[in-house]
């Protein structure tokens, strides 16, 4: 199992134990364990097989014997025992906003309600107003935030879902069989309703061979393939801990190359491919492309295209009919990509609520091959968070020239990611923000509010001489919020004017520009800049997120990427530092 798969199903044994009720602490060990896997550097198979998991915070005594299961097996006995004593629907209705764990149980004790679907049932007969301090507002939100919720049911992220898919890939690897994603993973959209991959096999039987001959995890086991055959998805379909099914496909090495590209989809790219074959005389066959009796030899997807006489499609981008018109008439469609990334514009340390320090930071991105990085804590007036004011700012821009001595090869810019307040003023003078190299402003509170209001405060902060970039624009949280995107052309305009950067959060629970709102804004003259928003060193891994599930997808090319680009050619943003 993958870190990622790992951490999330310590996520979901503390989710069912804060059902069940059980003590806080309980719950935070495995919230702390989840998340000390999922930002650590740990070979963890190494350390389950030397019975050395202790020595990763979080985890004692109690929990490494879970995770070793977890790790060695790919199952978790203790979750199959909670999963006996919690309806397992209750954790998707723990995620609608206003209902927290102890409001879940009262809801299932009190109405019944077991997941999404009762719980749907009961807003619509008015009865969460009759359950004790709740009432007919909280009912309001419950239903509203159903509403987001329910967009998503059935489906994980693609941060989740990426992962998974490359680790499963890997196995098979290690055990010599080739492959490749496909499915909605290739297409890389922001979520999934399954993870699917091909084999390079010549049957079934032989795939069944290969993998319990040499020992391949979790799919050692010929039962457990014996079960899996879908006759309707002509595929293995297994359970995964992510909550979508995996499907594994099967291809000879002389059809993977058609089948690859039929897999990937989306079904409207593959009919289309089909009939474009089809009047340049080809026959579409289960082998791939046919003439004259013969199939034609494609070795890759790169092959295919080359037959039919037209440019490659990039998988993010075949939904694009605009694209498909590109490839007629042998135009170059290059989508920016993860390579082309010369530096994170959005990352968070200790000094407000990061993981790691400046100079750890600055490390990742040399580790990155970054040319530079902007350091960018919290100027917020949000209690909880230590953000920064003027006199700690200055402080910062110190520690960053010292850091910077030590790391002559990459530019250490001094930043701050600043609030926008409900007026759309800022949380720092503008005397401040004109000492630093690169300032980011968000809206952190009040971020439902009417569509028009928050357009207003986003074209106020864009207005701002040293505001260079907007960071995460709707305040999205994917499944959990919606975003606030109305007006927003009245935001493209003035950014393009103000010539202020829009942010693609690559967090893969904002992925905020969406690909959608990207390639809406491109036309208006907008730049972008994709940034990870890292709290931790192993965030700024997530890069290949926003790159991949919005940039790509959006169609933007490296040109329109400020971050895609040499410093020296976009520094400073607005030509006032």
């Amino acid at each position: 199992m993958h870190k990622y798969e790992i951490a999330h199903v310590l996520r979901i044994i503390a989710a069912l134990l804060a059902l069940k009720g059980e003590a806080v602490f309980k719950v935070r060990a495995y919230e702390k364990a989840a998340h000390s896997i999922e930002h650590g550097d740990f070979d963890l198979e190494l350390l389950a097989r030397e019975g050395r998991l202790t020595e990763i915070p979080g985890i004692g005594r109690n929990l490494e014997p879970k995770i070793d299961e977890l790790i060695t097996t790919g199952r978790s006995t203790f979750l199959e025992s909670l999963a006996e004593e919690v309806p397992m629907g209750l954790l998707e209705v723990v995620k609608v906003p206003g209902i927290g764990p102890k409001t879940a149980r009262t809801l299932y004790e009190t109405l019944g309600v077991t997941d999404l679907d009762t719980l749907e049932d009961a807003v619509r007969a008015n009865l969460i107003r009759t359950v004790p301090r709740l009432g007919a507002r909280r009912e309001a939100l419950i239903g509203q935030g159903l509403e987001e919720i329910m967009k998503y049911s059935g489906r994980v992220t693609f941060g989740l879902a990426l992962p998974a898919a490359k680790y499963i890939l890997g196995m098979f690897a290690g055990g010599g069989v080739s492959g490749s994603i496909v499915g909605e993973v290739r297409r890389s959209l922001e979520t999934v309703s399954s993870v699917e991959i091909l084999l390079e096999t010549e049957s079934n039987a032989q795939l069944v061979e290969q993998s319990t001959a040499k020992d391949i995890g979790y799919f050692s086991s010929a039962d457990l393939w014996n079960k899996a055959w879908s006759d309707e998805e002509q595929a293995f379909v297994l359970a995964s801990n992510l909550g979508v099914p995996l499907k594994i496909h099967v291809a000879r090495a002389s059809q993977f190359a058609w089948k690859q590209l039929v897999l990937t989809g989306p079904s409207s790219f593959s009919g289309w491919l089909e009939r474009l074959a089809e009047s340049k005389g080809y026959v579409v066959a289960e082998e791939g492309l046919m003439k004259g009796g013969r199939a034609v030899a494609a070795a890759s997807e790169a092959d295919v295209f080359k037959a039919l006489n037209i440019t490659f499609i990039p998988p993010e981008v075949r939904h694009n009919t605009e694209c498909r018109q590109m490839a007629l008439a042998n135009q170059a469609i290059e989508p920016v990509k993860l390579s082309d990334i010369k530096g994170d514009l959005h990352v968070h340390t200790t000094w407000s609520d990061g993981l790691a320090s400046i100079e750890q930071m600055v490390k990742k991105a040399v580790e990155l091959g970054y040319s530079y990085i902007a350091i960018t804590d919290h100027a917020t007036r949000i209690k909880i968070i230590d953000g920064l004011d003027p006199g700690r700012i200055e402080a910062q821009i110190e520690e960053i020239e010292k850091v910077s001595v030590r790391y002559p090869q990459i530019r250490i810019l001094s930043g701050v990611e600043v609030d926008i307040l409900k007026d759309g003023s800022l949380a720092l003078p503008d005397d401040t923000l004109a000492k630093l190299d690169i300032v980011v402003a968000s809206i952190h509170q009040d971020i439902g509010g009417a569509g028009q209001s928050v357009v207003s405060r986003l074209a106020r902060a864009a207005s701002n001489p040293y505001v260079d970039i907007i960071g995460h624009p709707t305040g999205r949280l994917i499944g959990r919020r919606p975003g606030n995107s109305k007006g927003f052309h009245e935001l493209f305009k003035i950014a393009a004017a103000s010539n202020t950067v829009l942010e693609i959060n690559a967090s893969p629970d904002r992925l905020d520009l969406s690909d959608e709102l990207a390639r809406a804004a491109e036309p208006f003259g907008v730049r972008f800049a994709v940034c990870t928003d890292a709290h931790s060193v192993s965030g700024m891994d997530d890069m290949v997120f926003g790159t991949a599930a919005s940039a790509r997808r959006a169609g933007l090319t490296p040109e329109s990427v400020i971050n895609a680009q040499p410093l020296e050619t976009w520094f400073p943003v607005k030509g006032n530092r």
